[in-house]
């Protein structure tokens, strides 16, 4: 009503005037209120038309569609209302898709392995993922900032943190941090100026690199290793090579010798050769469960009848105590081959001269503890033992290592790689078997080699196949 009143306080405005003029000083006393309350009558329906205006604009920038204010025509819809309407609309989308990429940003810094930081202008980390709060700082869970200092000592971190904080730029170096053991990380140190808010500081991200060290330590181990290995018999064969070419040239006896030599030196690199493709073959089967069905009877009857000339070359008497039938396994029939001749061969070369080998095969409901992680499960033990000078206990840990040896030169004399029981150990991870080995000296040894009887779990994780004293 009061919108609607304006026009009428307007149109009554020149008859006050017109008493004011012509009505004398009494009529311009009189005239006075009216034209007083006629000018705060106005001004209380403009303030009011303002706050209405107001509020319809903020009900627009909201995203909603209000009532159009009273005293405007349908043009303040079409000219102001539906543009403001749909940019507010997009704003808030906007906001919305906003939100939710920083709510996902967080999430997944939250969930990375690597340990990350910020570290603010005053050399404090201010914020810290799940893994570098588990690792470096567990108070800043209830929001309490802590002094870089306290959780790095490293004084190039320090330095990096101060250059990158003075200018943008990226660094990278490698920490150890002191511990039992010691633990190394790769750090990627990153400027973070943030021109809105003024903020700056520097993100640290980790990555522990101990495993890959090592990784690459056991590769330049293994080369050095493998490179050994063939240069002996090369040198030997060099060796052999000139004698024939110069004093035993015209000589049958020793020329005879040294082609026998010849024969026996490349015979070790091919059997050094084979055994590193063979290897190099079973890790890249690892990932993959055995799926083919594999009979134990005949594998073990063929295992022993390619081995007995060795073992009566060596004197030794094969044994074999084996219930039938037996359960069929679900395994690769190549590789537990493989396994088996491994572990009879290291029991005529290295425990012959106890004059026998027995090849054992038992069958357990439920194994027993020395079957590692297979105790307590249905499984099959393939157990070799031997009566020849045993193993003193330091050395069973490192069995199953490339090339290692208990006695390198008895080894290298008998015809060995160090390979054999490196091959028995990986089939047993890709079969998520277990190897337990007994052995003191003066007692012999046995080597027992644990297979599952169900079906392995593509999802399972490989066993060590390693090698486990029992007890």
């Amino acid at each position: 009503m009061l919108l609607r009143s304006l026009p009428v306080a307007a149109a009554g405005l020149p008859a006050v005037l017109a008493v004011a003029l012509f009505g004398g000083t009494r009529g311009f006393v009189l005239a006075l209120p009216v034209l007083a309350g006629l000018s705060l009558l106005a001004g209380w329906i403009r303030a009011r038309r303002e706050l209405e205006l107001g509020a319809w604009l903020a009900g627009l920038a909201q995203g909603e569609r209000p009532p159009r204010p009273e005293g405007f025509d349908e043009w303040i819809d079409r000219l102001v209302a539906a543009p403001v309407l749909r940019l507010a609309r997009e704003l808030i989308r906007s906001r919305r898709r906003l939100s939710e990429l920083r709510e996902a940003l967080s999430q997944m810094v939250e969930g990375l392995p690597d340990p990350i930081l910020f570290v603010d202008a005053h050399f404090e980390v201010a914020h810290a993922n799940a893994a570098a709060r588990a690792r470096f700082a567990p108070d800043l869970a209830e929001e309490r900032r802590v002094p870089l200092f306290l959780l790095f000592r490293d004084p190039e971190l320090h330095a990096a943190v101060e250059e990158l904080l003075a200018r943008r730029g990226v660094r990278e170096l490698d920490l150890a941090l002191p511990g039992d053991p010691v633990r190394r990380y790769h750090a990627r140190v990153a400027s973070l100026h943030l021109p809105d808010s003024g903020e700056r500081g520097v993100v640290l991200v980790l990555r522990e690199i101990g495993e890959q060290l090592a990784i690459e330590r056991m590769r330049s181990d293994f080369v050095a290793n493998a490179s050994h290995e063939l240069r002996t018999p090369i040198s030997a064969l060099l060796a052999a090579v000139e004698t024939l070419k110069g004093p035993a040239r015209d000589d049958p006896k020793a020329r005879e010798e040294f082609l026998e030599l010849v024969e026996r030196e490349v015979r070790r690199m091919a059997r050094l050769v084979d055994d590193l493709l063979q290897l190099s073959r079973i890790e890249a089967s690892v990932p993959e469960p055995p799926t083919t069905p594999c009979d134990l009877v005949p594998l073990v009857e063929r295992v022993m009848a390619e081995l007995r000339p060795q073992a009566e070359k060596a004197g030794v008497e094969p044994v074999v105590d084996m219930p039938e039938p037996l359960p069929e396994l679900v395994a690769d029939p190549e590789q537990i081959h493989q396994l088996l001749a491994n572990l009879v061969d290291n029991a005529i070369r290295h425990g012959g001269s106890g004059g026998r080998v027995e090849v054992r095969v038992s069958v357990f409901d439920r194994a027993p503890p020395e079957a590692g992680p297979l105790a307590g499960r249905p499984a099959v033990a393939l157990c070799v033992r031997d009566w020849g000078p045993g193993i003193p206990a330091e050395h069973i840990p490192r069995l199953t290592e490339r090339f290692y040896r208990v006695d390198r030169a008895r080894s290298r004399a008998s015809g060995g790689t160090g390979l054999g029981l490196a091959i028995v150990k990986h089939v047993l991870r890709r079969h998520r078997g277990h190897l337990a080995v007994d052995s003191e000296p003066g007692r012999g040894s046995t080597f027992c080699a644990f297979l599952p009887l169900v079906r392995p779990a593509a999802e399972e994780r490989p066993g060590d196949g390693g090698a486990g004293r029992s007890a």
